[in-house]
């Protein structure tokens, strides 16, 4: 069964979490920040494994990074601080069902060849549990670092998905790409399964490429209103490419309030609620026709292995994770 099946359910919502798993956005954790001298948006991951393994055994379908090469002031966000690559791997060793997926690697920043030897040693370590999520790039200060071009990340998108689309294959012939290149030289290991790709955003590719050659599409955070109106277009866009079934994923910043009473309020990119609240609003999201949802609670009032125990306790089972 292919990994995408690990989060996607026709008709049905899966729930997932955001790296990184701090709360350094809420005032707690902005007050912690300051005393330890960490710059904004930089989190504290002295605990992350405890939290990786508590999301694995509550039974969340999948954990989500993004791909954050240079540390920018002007943007005040480290992601999950690690190495996105080498830290899934990490993952990989202490964990035993839970997806990992990237959301997103900046596909056109990589040497192809380097990422697909580095993606495919996650897939096996893994044993086949990694969801790859690709995006294009919006930060200008990172290209010329890499050696690239900013302008031209559109193209570089599309020619570096189909250079590793080619050393993926048990006999790839990488000449297509490098001229005169002996076709005996392949790239190691092979993934063990077809690797599920997710395009974060649009990646600067209209929608038929995208329903056309991706397996889902992780869409940004909006309110429900809006998301199933882009959810609609999703679909019809799949409908349009002769295209079966597959999930639309976004992703929602809670503020997870101490008060389990507590009613919805509205913010960027999601807002602060009570369980009790958050319960009938996943079930809104799931009624718009999301499949996946990831929470990011860098916000989060309520400490993170508790906002992840009370999300994975009453949450889950009204939104569980497929029995493989």
């Amino acid at each position: 069964m292919e990994t995408i099946c690990k989060i996607h359910v026709p008709g049905k919502m899966t729930l997932g979490l955001e790296f990184p798993l701090d709360n350094d956005w809420s005032l707690a954790g902005e007050q912690k920040r300051q005393q330890q001298g960490r710059p904004f948006g930089i989190p504290d991951v002295s605990r992350h494994a405890e939290y990786i393994r508590l999301a694995d055994t509550l039974g969340f379908s999948a954990l989500w990074m993004r791909e954050v090469p240079v540390y920018d002031p002007a943007f005040g966000d480290g992601a999950q601080l690690f190495d996105t690559i080498a830290y899934l791997g990490y993952i990989a060793g202490i964990t035993r069902n839970i997806v990992i997926g990237t959301a997103a690697i900046v596909l056109p920043l990589h040497n192809p060849l380097q990422l697909a030897k580095a993606i495919a040693t996650v897939e096996n370590l893994s044993e086949g549990r990694l969801l790859f999520g690709v995006g294009l790039g919006d930060r200008p200060v990172e290209f010329p670092l890499f050696g690239y071009d900013f302008e031209s990340r559109r193209e570089r998108f599309v020619t570096n998905h189909s250079i590793l689309l080619e050393a993926w294959k048990d006999q790839s012939q990488l000449s297509k790409f490098y001229p005169g290149l002996n076709d005996a030289i392949q790239v190691y290991p092979k993934p063990t399964a077809s690797i599920s790709w997710i395009v974060a955003g649009k990646a600067g590719q209209d929608m038929d490429w995208i329903a056309q050659n991706m397996q889902g599409w992780f869409n940004y955070p909006r309110t429900v209103a809006e998301t199933a109106q882009m959810v609609i277009g999703w679909k019809n866009a799949l409908y349009d490419n002769n295209q079966a079934s597959k999930p639309y994923i976004t992703a929602f910043h809670l503020n997870l309030l101490v008060d389990d009473d507590a009613p919805f309020v509205p913010h960027r990119f999601g807002g602060s609620s009570g369980v009790k609240a958050l319960l009938i609003l996943l079930q809104q999201y799931e009624e718009a026709g999301v499949n996946h949802l990831a929470l990011h609670l860098r916000k989060s009032e309520t400490p993170l292995a508790e906002a992840i125990r009370k999300i994975g306790e009453q949450a889950l089972p009204l939104f569980p994770t497929p029995t493989l």
